[in-house]
């Protein structure tokens, strides 16, 4: 079972999943919305980092926008499994499921912004991260109500049911899927990596 990354650094790795998508909401809500992005969110895109960064990146070739900054978010699910690992771990066969879910969740987003032209030829799979979160909340439903009795306290399971809620919440406020979704998700994350019982731990 997975005993790897130590408590602190598993906290470090899930606010750093929801800091990274954070910082990519600005230019992916600008190239997404344009003049209908959110006035706050306008306001960080035309900050000075941002305009660097995409001047940086065309000039390395790299000019769509919408899929670099939206492809790159495909980081936060990495963060968000690796620091989930041994807490997810400690939650039976159930918990284990989970943590693969969210770490196949990042090769789907790639996938997702690499087709999203319209002669992409797996244009069918551009907007498939949504699936993907759906399907992380649900299944954190079930296995809030699966994991094994006396192994999982109230806390966690009312946390794994309140996943799906979450992510919507956050996607709601922050207006964007992933990218708002999954600082929400990070922040569930974050909880269960500083306070969640973990799999090498012992009464």
């Amino acid at each position: 079972m997975r005993t790897i990354p130590s408590r602190p650094w598993a906290v470090v790795s899930a606010f750093a999943a929801a800091a990274w998508a954070f910082f990519l909401l600005p230019p992916q809500q600008a190239v997404w919305s344009g003049a209908g992005s959110p006035a706050w969110l306008r306001t960080l895109d035309d900050s000075p980092v941002y305009d660097g960064l995409r001047g940086g990146l065309h000039a390395a070739g790299l000019r769509d926008d919408y899929l670099v900054f939206g492809s790159a978010a495909a980081l936060s699910f990495v963060l968000i499994w690796f620091a989930t690992g041994p807490a997810f771990a400690q939650l039976g066969w159930s918990g284990r499921v989970l943590g693969w879910i969210v770490l196949a969740s990042a090769p789907i987003t790639v996938l997702s912004y690499a087709n999203h032209p319209i002669d992409a030829p797996l244009h069918a799979l551009w907007g498939a991260e949504a699936f993907a979160l759906l399907l992380i909340g649900v299944w954190a439903l079930i296995v809030a109500a699966v994991a094994p009795r006396g192994r999982v306290p109230l806390w966690e399971r009312l946390l794994l049911a309140a996943t799906l809620p979450v992510i919507v919440v956050a996607t709601v406020v922050l207006s964007y899927w992933p990218h708002g979704s999954l600082v929400g998700l990070g922040l569930v994350a974050a909880a269960f990596a500083a306070w969640g019982r973990r799999a090498n731990e012992t009464d």
